[in-house]
């Protein structure tokens, strides 16, 4: 029987940042203080004026699954890239 499930894709992404800077270095802290601000400044479009652009890269790197029914979470399951669950966990079932 099919039941619900809400699934977190970890997944790289890329986000275009402008600023003004002295060298690279100094154009990468501040594009890092810009993302790395606690609030995130991208939800599938920019939402800070500096954020030029926001695309999923091509990479996926985890899921965790929960299952809608289960809200202590007892069901729940970390995976890697290619489905094998994570830290000794068996998955559930």
């Amino acid at each position: 029987m099919s039941k619900l499930h809400h699934v977190h894709v970890y997944a790289t992404i890329r986000v275009k940042v402008a600023v003004t800077a002295q060298d690279h270095a100094d154009a990468m802290r501040q594009a890092e203080e810009i993302v790395g601000t606690g609030i995130f400044p991208v939800r599938l479009l920019p939402t800070a004026a500096a954020v030029l652009d926001a695309e999923p890269a091509e990479e996926i790197t985890g899921f965790l699954v929960d299952e809608a029914d289960d809200p202590e979470f007892e069901n729940s399951c970390s995976y890697g890239a290619g489905y094998q669950p994570l830290g000794g966990q068996d998955g559930p079932g």
